[in-house]
């Protein structure tokens, strides 16, 4: 009786968890940061790859603007400040393949290790000047 009870139970649970699992039009990747360098058009990040190489990206301010942009889409990047200690890290969204937004989790307080700075005399026009960031995985 137990035995079968349990046999039950567990069947639910394998069909229920099949049921919540469906195929979403998103996909999330979570990258851990080590650095984060502020500028007046965005941030620099430099990660970690699956490798373990160190790789940038740097992501436009303009894409953190909290209005709907023209067409009707949402901003594509999001900031959550705080202390955990899981900081710094960002999450990449993939909307049907294509890029949709990023979410930095950053550390508030910016003496904190993971915040650098950079020249402020160099020239970084062009590589925040991007429509999604440029990722090595």
């Amino acid at each position: 009786m137990k035995k079968g009870t349990l046999l039950v139970l567990c069947l639910f649970l394998v069909v229920g968890i099949g049921l919540y699992a469906l195929d979403s039009e998103y996909y999330a990747r979570t990258i851990y940061i080590e650095k984060v360098y502020p500028h007046q058009l965005g941030y620099k990040i430099l990660y970690t790859t699956s490798k373990l190489d160190i790789a940038e990206a740097y992501i436009p301010h303009k894409w953190f603007s909290q209005s709907a942009s023209k067409d009707g889409k949402l901003a594509k990047g999001e900031i959550q400040w705080g202390d955990d200690p899981s900081y710094p890290y960002m999450m990449i969204f993939w909307k049907n393949g294509k890029f949709s937004h990023v979410r930095l989790f950053l550390k508030k307080n910016m003496n904190d290790i993971s915040w650098g700075s950079l020249n402020p005399t160099q020239d970084l026009t062009d590589k925040f000047n991007i429509e999604e960031p440029s990722l090595e995985f």
